[in-house]
């Protein structure tokens, strides 16, 4: 009797998955990804209240590295990164080109510099949180520590950013193919503003207001608002036949406390 062949997965098979748009959560497990909804919030709000406070090059110097850790800490890529990052990188070039043009080449640099990266310090926590938090366990979180109707209104927003990423990368490029200037290094370019405004930012609105709307419409058929307490679905851990945590795709109720 001939054996049998058995075929061995690719070492790309082993590697988790990796998603196609920015901001999107990544199940992948890591030390950030095992903290709690909780203490990732209370994380992100101390990183976030020292980027506003932060003036001195050594502290954002400081910040930059403490948040770029952070971010790798859970098994993020530098590719994921680029791709979380490109938005604030055109803002960046955006800004230090509207201060250089205000005060002057060598005088609007540093302040150009220091606003724009304040911005970024300023969002990435709420990047990484996420890259690494399941909606579930966010509004959960959100629900012990605020009123239910603004902890859905928080989570519906921080729910719909990678949406919104989608969009704007979908509607890019359906303007680019129509000859519309919006590539990164073409924004670089003043002139090229005016197509970012009328092709990008101006559908992007109308998309998000017609989202806010069905979404409303959504919730007001779900009953929204109309008992003290709501029901929401969490991913479970369970324990297998063989003793081991497994996280799964199924989802069971728990009702908010």
């Amino acid at each position: 009797m001939a054996p049998l062949n058995v075929i061995k997965p690719s070492a790309s098979q082993n590697q988790p998955r990796v998603n196609g748009y920015a901001f999107q959560y990544r199940a992948v497990d890591s030390p950030v990804h095992r903290m709690g909804a909780g203490w990732k919030l209370l994380l992100g709000t101390a990183l976030c209240a020292a980027a506003i406070g932060g003036t001195n090059p050594f502290l954002l110097a400081a910040l930059l590295i403490v948040n770029a850790g952070y971010y790798f800490l859970a098994r993020l890529s530098v590719a994921e990164l680029a791709r979380d990052l490109w938005f604030f990188l055109i803002q960046m070039a955006v800004v230090i080109v509207l201060y250089m043009m205000r005060y002057g080449v060598p005088e609007g640099i540093w302040p150009g510099v220091r606003t724009s990266l304040r911005i970024l310090l300023f969002f990435l926590p709420g990047i990484i949180l996420l890259r690494t938090t399941r909606i579930s366990q966010m509004m959960y979180s959100m629900r012990r520590i605020l009123p239910y109707r603004l902890a859905f209104l928080v989570f519906t927003s921080l729910r719909f950013i990678p949406f919104f990423a989608r969009e704007v990368r979908e509607i890019a490029m359906a303007q680019r193919l129509r000859g519309a200037h919006l590539a990164p290094r073409e924004l670089l370019n003043p002139r090229n503003w005016q197509d970012l405004m009328n092709c990008l930012l101006l559908p992007l609105i109308i998309r998000a207001l017609k989202t806010a709307d069905e979404a409303a419409l959504s919730a007001e058929a779900r009953a929204f608002g109309s008992y003290p307490k709501r029901s929401y679905w969490n991913s479970a851990n369970y324990q297998n036949s063989s003793g081991k945590t497994a996280a799964v795709n199924d989802m069971e109720i728990k009702e908010t406390l």
